[in-house]
Parts: C-alpha cells; sequence; structure tokens
C-alpha cells in the first residue's frame, strides 16, 4: 500500500544550557554532570534496533533526509566557526538557527540565552562557511507587547540579512509555560489580539514576496528549490520517518501488517536510556494509524503547503482511493470557487513548480492535484476542518 523506497531520520537531543519561557517541547536544563556519553550510546542502539527490525525492513530504503534537532547550547557558542566547520566536515550540509527576534527585550522575555549582536555573528558565520542557500533562521512574531510597525521594521531587517530560507511562527502561547504563568500573573504584556496578529500574518508574506522569497508552507519562505527543506517535506508528503531519542515521535510502516504506526520515545532521558540498555529502544508505545487517520493526516499536512495533494501520490499511500472521497464536496466546490484552492489536472505553471522540491514534481503529471492559493493558505486553519466534515 505505502511507497517502501524513502523514510527521513530525526534525532531528538534534548539537553540545553537554558530553557526559553516560551517552550513546551521536551527538553531539560543540562544537569550538573550531563549524561551525554550515555545518552549517545542509548540513541546508537536504538538506532541499530529499527535498523535491522524486519518489521520496519528499513534497511531496504533510502534515507531521505535527517534532521538533528531538540535542544541546543546557547546560540553564540554553537555558531563558534570551528564547531560549524566541523559540522560542515562531517556531512552536514544545511544549518537551521533559533534567532526568534532581534528585539533584545524580547529575547530576555523569551529566554533566549543570546543577544541580538551574536544572532547576526552566528547568521553571518553560517552563510561563509555553509553558504547563503543553505542558511535558514527563525523569528517569532504576534509577541506579547509587539505592535505591527515594530514587526514590519524587525521583518525588514531580517529579509536583508537573511539567506534564501526564512522559518517565520506566529507565537502559540502555550500553556503551563513559564511565559503563560507569567502572562496570567499580569507580568508580560498582552498578547496581540486576532486581527492584529492577522495583520502581521499578511505583511510577513507580503514583504517576503517583495524579497523575492516564496511561500511554499504556511510558515515557511524559500527563495530557490534548492533552499526548500527536504526534510520537513518528508512530514507533510506521508515519507515515513524515524524518531531517534527521548520523546521523539515517529511514522513508519509497518510492513508485516501493512500499516502506518505511531512510534513514541519514552519522554525522561534516564528512563530512556535504561529502556534503550535493557530492551535495545527506548519506545514508549506503538500505536497503529487506522485508515482513515492516515488519509486525513495527508490531507492536513499537505494543504498546509503550496504543493497540496499530488493525486497520484495520495492513490499510491492509501491503495488507489481518491482525495475526493475523504473530503466534504460541498465545502471543496466552495473553496474552489472562492478562489482559496485549487484543482489543477496536470502539471503547474511555472511559478507555481517553484513551490515544490525538484524530485517532487512528477508526482503531479499524473492527474494533477488540489492545492492551496496564498489567499487559501493565510486561512488555511479555517478551511481544513470544513473539508474534512462528514458529507
Amino acid at each position: 500500500m505505502r511507497n517502501s523506497k524513502l523514510f527521513s531520520v530525526y534525532i531528538h537531543w534534548p539537553f540545553c544550557e537554558s530553557k526559553c519561557t516560551y517552550c513546551n517541547f521536551n527538553k531539560y536544563v543540562n544537569p550538573r554532570d550531563p549524561p551525554h556519553e550515555r545518552l549517545l550510546a542509548a540513541m546508537k542502539t536504538e538506532l541499530g534496533y529499527f535498523l535491522n527490525n524486519t518489521r520496519f525492513q528499513l534497511k531496504h530504503k533510502k534515507i531521505h533526509s535527517v534532521y538533528f534537532g531538540g535542544g541546543t547550547p546557547s546560540l553564540a557558542q554553537s555558531a563558534e566557526k570551528d564547531k560549524l566547520e566541523q559540522f560542515k566536515q562531517i556531512g552536514i550540509n544545511r544549518l537551521s538557527l533559533g534567532v526568534q527576534t532581534f528585539n533584545q527585550k524580547h529575547l530576555k522575555m523569551l529566554g533566549r540565552d543570546h543577544s541580538a549582536k551574536e544572532a547576526l555573528s552566528a547568521l553571518e558565520a553560517a552563510k561563509r562557511i555553509f553558504g547563503s542557500d543553505r542558511v535558514s533562521f527563525d523569528l517569532i512574531f504576534a509577541r506579547p507587547g509587539q505592535t505591527l510597525d515594530e514587526w514590519k521594521n524587525e521583518l525588514k531587517h531580517a529579509l536583508t540579512i537573511a539567506g534564501d530560507h526564512l522559518s517565520l511562527y506566529q507565537l502559540s502561547m502555550e500553556r503551563s509555560t513559564p511565559l503563560h504563568k507569567q502572562y496570567l500573573k499580569g507580568l508580560v504584556p498582552a498578547m496581540p489580539d486576532h486581527d492584529l496578529s492577522a495583520d502581521m500574518y499578511e505583511e510577513t508574506v507580503r514583504q517576503c514576496e517583495a524579497f523575492g522569497y516564496s511561500h511554499y508552507e504556511v510558515s515557511s519562505f524559500a527563495k530557490t528549490q534548492k533552499a526548500i527543506s527536504r526534510h520537513n517535506f518528508s512530514y507533510w508528503q506521508g515519507i515515513d520517518y524515524l524518531g531517534i531519542g527521548p520523546g521523539a515521535h515517529g511514522r513508519l510502516t509497518d510492513v508485516s501488517a501493512n500499516q502506518r504506526v505511531r512510534t513514541f520515545g519514552e519522554f525522561h532521558p534516564d528512563k530512556y536510556m535504561a529502556l534503550c540498555e535493557s530492551d535495545g529502544e527506548g519506545l514508549r508505545k506503538i500505536i497503529p494509524i487506522p485508515f482513515d487517520t492516515m488519509a486525513e493526516e495527508l490531507i492536513v499536512f499537505g494543504l498546509r503547503t503550496r504543493m497540496g495533494i499530488p493525486r497520484s501520490r495520495f492513490r499510491e499511500l492509501t491503495g488507489g482511493k481518491s482525495v475526493e472521497e475523504f473530503l466534504n464536496k460541498e465545502q471543496l466546490n466552495m473553496f474552489l470557487k472562492a478562489g482559496f484552492l485549487i484543482d489543477e489536472q496536470g502539471l503547474m505553471d511555472d511559478r507555481a513548480q517553484t513551490y515544490i522540491p525538484h524530485e517532487l514534481l512528477s508526482q503531479w503529471k499524473d492527474g494533477g492535484g488540489i492545492r492551496p492559493t496564498e489567499a487559501g493558505l493565510e486561512r488555511i486553519d479555517y478551511i481544513l476542518p470544513r473539508l474534512l466534515e462528514t458529507n
């Protein structure tokens, strides 16, 4: 039922020098005596377990991408010239920096342990070593107390120094994070309301396009096809991915059952390491993904990109099913007529092709697909639940 040729790997390193106030990821501040070598050995053990497990047959697949994520040391230290050069020498060919903001006051509010000056220095060093087309950085907007003019100016500055890729996220204040607790106590300014946040998003798209960036995913912008995040496309287009490390999630095909499954790593590093040492893997659980849920995931993730849902790929991953079988026909027709979605019957025009990695373009030759327009992408959180309403 599923394409067995490719899989990606996500490796989660859980330790940070300090934890950001807005972060709700599975991260931990480095203990006094950090068990880095033990954790590395545990990860190698778990990786070997999956590669040798006939249930998933990963040895017969080609690795599409490898992403090292999770916790990081401070930005200033992690961007030292020697360390960056070592990264490149061992085969890392893309770097993403968690800048988040160039506003010094907001850096402190977000709990970032670098200065705006250090972020600029890190970015310049990364571009020199990896090249502008291989460097990206993240910024967060709609921060507490932020005005539209502040974001306009910060974004313009960012675009003048950016490489060929940017990830620009609207802040989500997650419950139980330090920032959320400070907000409830009135210790940080009010969050921008819905209208102001929408204005900031529209300004983000407008400025990025003016600087030559294609808006290829809700929060992602690239100047060239080469700069598009291949690893993230593995999530968005239903490619299997292996999660290694404490709290890491994965989506793999259980070949023996011809079914996709979710894998969940044990959260706490100590428990994860102990499991790897005793059982060979640090899994908390493996859960089969129901067929309808898998199909809905392909739709939800696909329509958050300008590539959308290629019909040939959807049929390939669902055993010949049509994407329209899972959509509310009335809502689909309404969004098509409103100009929020496009139903393309063949290969896209030249402009549209800039949104898609070159190796995935061929999937549009056989039957086209459904994809969002720019206006649709801006409203995709409104569109998706209505498209998936039961007919």
